[in-house]
């Protein structure tokens, strides 16, 4: 009998959580960019194999809440990992581990859930200044497990994989053999598009960037999708243009060919750069966008 059960992924921001889930469910699920905030909401990824399934959740990077959507990436945070069976905290080894990670860990512990750590990134970290890091783990209460794993060139991740079976306790399966994500197409496409506009615009923008899906309609075996690349400022619209609207033209060329490759099909994708002023911060706006932090 199968084995299955939900794991959380949490962590600090930027600490390569959703690279780490894309990797553990061998596709892409969740959108990745150096951006802090690129995860808004709990995104869940599933790997089903011959003797288990995992539910694996990625959520939003911890921050300091400035409005309601921040407020609602807080609440995804708390509300992934209630009744799960690990959680699995994602520390940057090359950033280092500091007192933020430690105090997580101390959160987490009193939830009575087992804890495993995997410390990322560490294709770029430097043994010499790796290993003391990660000697401050040692002796940490509640830490049932450390792994070492580099995400991107896929080291470390199937044996981290195999650990985490251990502490699954169901056999319902929850989720299709073939599904690898709970979220739908459209959802999907919308987050495509943002991470383009995360990969090609300053810092000051992303923040304030939403994405909404005007219409998706297939005629001929090619679909039409419309969309809005909402920003939240009057002079941060000329920048997503850009000069002549290149910005935007090569924003919407990036995330067609993404588009492509999510549904096997020719994509005619126009984008429209809209203002919405203060949009993270009116309740109604956030929940059009799908940011809503009602329990499904």
């Amino acid at each position: 009998m199968a084995k299955t059960g939900f794991i959380a992924i949490v962590g600090q921001a930027n600490a390569g959580k959703s690279t780490l889930l894309n990797s553990l469910v061998g596709q892409k699920v969740s959108i990745v960019s150096p951006k802090p905030q690129t995860t808004r909401e709990n995104i869940i990824g599933v790997w089903t194999d011959e003797d288990s399934q995992m539910v694996f959740v990625d959520t939003p990077g911890f921050l300091r809440s400035k409005n309601a959507l921040g407020a609602y990436m807080l609440k995804s945070i708390d509300n992934a990992v209630q009744d799960v069976d690990c959680i699995l905290i994602v520390i940057d080894g090359h950033d280092g581990i500091d007192d933020k990670e430690l105090a997580q860990i101390e959160k987490y512990r009193k939830n009575g859930v087992p804890i495993v750590v995997a410390v990322t990134k560490t294709d770029i970290s430097q043994p010499e200044k790796l290993m003391p890091e990660l000697a401050k783990l040692n002796g940490v209460q509640g830490i049932a497990e450390v792994y070492c794993v580099s995400a991107k060139r896929n080291r470390g991740v199937q044996e981290l994989k195999q650990a985490l079976k251990k502490y699954l306790s169901g056999t319902e399966m929850y989720f299709d053999e073939d599904d690898v994500t709970d979220k739908s197409v459209r959802f999907s496409v919308s987050e495509i598009i943002r991470e383009k506009v995360l990969l090609a615009c300053d810092n000051e923008i992303p923040h304030g960037v939403g994405v909404e899906i005007n219409h998706m309609r297939i005629e001929n075996d090619s679909w039409d999708i419309d969309a809005n690349v909402i920003v939240e400022k009057a002079s941060h619209k000329p920048i997503v243009l850009g000069k002549h609207g290149a910005m935007i033209k090569s924003i919407g060329i990036h995330a067609r060919e993404s588009v492509e490759k999510l549904l096997g099909s020719k994509v005619f994708l126009t984008l429209w750069v809209k203002v919405k002023e203060d949009w993270r911060n009116n309740p109604s706006m956030l929940n059009e966008l799908g940011y809503s932090n009602r329990r499904k």
